[in-house]
């Protein structure tokens, strides 16, 4: 077994080298390498939305529309079997208390990563839906919340009234009403989120009168125009960065009741002093002016409230059992059995889920997801198509060069092995036929030295027959009456002495090497004169005649006319 899948000792063995780990804790060391964890980051007391977005991958730059998956997963409490701690450096953890395991991953992990597997095909669906598609708010508000304090939008919840609070974990906006239903009646960490004031909910952070008119960025708190100025008349303030805050109201979202005062449009506000309803328009009218500039405005529009507990607003709506819940009475039933695998919608925008209910656009969503999921699968094939494609060049080169080494060590070894054997071969055949005995091995001897003798008698015998041939020719000189006598003894004398006649050298072992002091019946390539006209050992012979020759060695006589009178006289 090797090392990676071994574990570790434990118990008498540990303690004596040193470590003291139990079962439990090594699995979670080894599940803590594979798995992303939550970390409360510096300074906070309390996990935010933007640390669930990381946990579950979300990319608030190309699928913004999904962080409400993370909110919810935020404000979802711990199942009944499982409580959550928090380490020293800020590392949340998680213990079973029915199997007494710990663990880094959040018991709701799979449930909400389906639900946003699930929402990501949806949202891939909408986009071929332009009347739906066009009332998701498709902007990060996520990362505005968290760069920008002074951001001043109006109730992410109900979208009628100014925003007054920023929830810091929810990183939305909210009114007051809508802040209480959400977060004052909740049972699970959504209770203990913190708030901070917009513009809208805040005053003047110096006279704490006036409704604030200018953000300091540098101060990051709100004043009226007044305090604004004399607080940053002198000094490095002069430097500090501002700007203005305009505050405005939102549209009217509910038709059931009517403007008291103009008894035509739909009530937006009720006045909590008055006890009317008014519209936008009659409400400024109203109080515009007097001590009714000081009244304040409760909404008028219906936020729905969770079908199980009808304490907190609803959040999320169940596709199975078809109902609007909050997000703690959703997990509490659906903790255990069949109901763990049931999936859920958003429903903190009513008109987005009022056009996702819509029987036709639900048959348009059947139809549209299996098409959409052939999409992604071809898609997907394509894009890893593109990177075998990039790479494909690279790492044929590297498998070609592999091939080549290899193949070159294969054929160096065959090469090296048929070497080994053609000279295991021949010294297999010469020490086949050498004599093995010494009866033989004298044998071998007194036969080479017979044929060498052999080859002397023939050497002296060829070296006889040139010196005859040489007396004969000198003697036979003088015959020829066209032949110079003393000529062709100089060259008879000349050859001899080129071609060392009557010197000895030394051959085989045991011969007499004596080599002939006439002309040499050896010669080679270029001292040969059949190949070439130039003439080698022979030189010409002339008769006394510039350019002549009467060299007989390299002239047919038979294509020779006869001897003129005229070339004996020598006239020509």
């Amino acid at each position: 077994m090797d090392g990676s899948t071994q574990r570790p000792v434990f118990g008498g063995e540990a303690e004596r080298i040193g470590t003291r780990l139990d079962q439990a804790t090594d699995e979670f060391l080894k599940e803590t390498k594979s798995c992303s964890a939550l970390q409360i980051p510096p300074g906070q007391d309390q996990l935010t939305a933007m640390e669930f977005v990381n946990y579950l991958g979300i990319n608030l730059q190309l699928e913004p529309e999904l962080a409400w998956v993370a909110r919810e997963m935020l404000a979802a409490p711990m199942p009944p079997q499982a409580s959550m701690k928090v380490s020293k450096a800020g590392v949340v953890y998680f213990h079973d208390t029915v199997n007494d395991y710990y663990t880094i991953e959040h018991p709701l992990t799979q449930r909400y990563l389906k639900v946003l597997e699930r929402q990501r095909l949806d949202l891939l669906c909408l986009r071929t839906k332009p009347s739906v598609n066009g009332l998701l708010f498709s902007q990060p508000d996520m990362l505005f919340h968290r760069q920008f304090r002074n951001l001043q939008i109006p109730c992410q919840s109900c979208g009628v009234m100014q925003s007054t609070l920023k929830c810091n974990q929810c990183l939305m906006s909210f009114c007051q009403s809508c802040a209480d239903s959400l977060h004052k009646n909740a049972l699970g960490p959504r209770k203990n989120h913190t708030f901070l004031t917009t513009a809208c909910g805040s005053l003047c952070s110096t006279c704490a009168v006036k409704k604030p008119q200018v953000f300091c960025a540098n101060c990051e708190d709100y004043f009226c125009f007044k305090c604004f100025e004399d607080m940053h008349r002198r000094g490095n303030r002069l430097q500090h960065k501002s700007m203005l805050v305009s505050v405005s109201d939102g549209d009217v979202i509910e038709p059931q009741k009517r403007c008291e005062e103009c008894e035509d449009r739909p009530a937006a506000f009720a006045c909590d002093y008055c006890l009317d309803n008014y519209c936008v328009q009659c409400f400024w009218k109203c109080h515009f002016n007097g001590h009714r500039r000081q009244h304040t405005a409760s909404k008028v529009a219906v936020v729905p409230m969770c079908n199980q507990c009808q304490n907190v607003r609803a959040t999320i709506f169940s596709e199975q059992t078809q109902e609007l819940m909050c997000t703690e009475c959703f997990t509490m039933l659906h903790a255990k059995g069949n109901r763990m695998l049931h999936l859920f919608m958003d429903s903190m925008d009513l008109l987005v889920l009022l056009e996702r209910l819509d029987p036709a656009f639900q048959e348009h969503m059947r139809r549209a997801r299996p098409r959409v999921l052939w999409a992604l699968s071809q898609l997907q094939g394509w894009v890893k198509g593109i990177e075998a494609r990039r790479s494909f060049r690279k790492r044929k080169d590297v498998v070609l060069q592999i091939q080549r080494r290899w193949r070159g060590v294969l054929t160096r070894r065959r090469l090296l092995g048929m070497l080994h054997m053609h000279k295991w071969r021949r010294r297999q055949v010469n020490s086949y036929f050498l004599p093995k005995t010494a009866a033989e091995r004298r044998s071998v001897k007194q036969k080479c030295s017979a044929m060498l003798a052999a080859k002397d008698v023939t050497t002296k015998a060829v070296n006889s027959s040139l010196r005859e041939l040489r007396d004969t020719i000198l003697q036979t000189a003088s015959a020829d009456p066209l032949e110079d006598e003393n000529r062709t003894r100089e060259t008879v004398q000349d050859i001899g002495t080129a071609d060392g006649f009557g010197a000895t050298t030394t051959g085989f072992p045991g011969a007499a090497q004596t080599l002939p002091s006439g002309i040499s019946p050896y010669t080679n390539y270029e001292g040969s004169t059949r190949f070439n006209g130039a003439l080698a050992a022979t030189g010409p012979i002339t008769m006394g005649g510039a350019g002549r020759s009467a060299d007989l060695s390299n002239k047919d006589i038979r294509k020779v006319r006869d001897t003129t009178l005229r070339q004996i006289t020598r006239l020509d």
